[in-house]
């Protein structure tokens, strides 16, 4: 049992939760390699992506409700 963010109504026991994201950020990931003509560790970019800020749980209704918005 929840309350939806987007609805403002409880939801019934056992009823499936949906996240919705509502804010994310760039993120760079970085790795720790050894330079092989210095010989000392280094950290270099290993990949791009983005991560999650902010989620929020909604019914079913409350998905429908958001997707129509956007």
């Amino acid at each position: 049992m929840f309350k939806c963010a987007i609805t403002k109504v409880n939801s019934r026991p056992g009823h499936k939760t949906n996240k919705i994201v509502t804010e994310k950020r760039n993120r760079i990931y970085y790795g720790w390699f050894e330079n092989e003509e210095t010989g000392q560790m280094e950290q270099r970019e290993i990949g791009r992506g983005w991560e999650i800020v902010k989620e929020v749980n909604a019914t079913d209704e409350g998905l429908r409700l958001f997707n129509l918005r956007s």
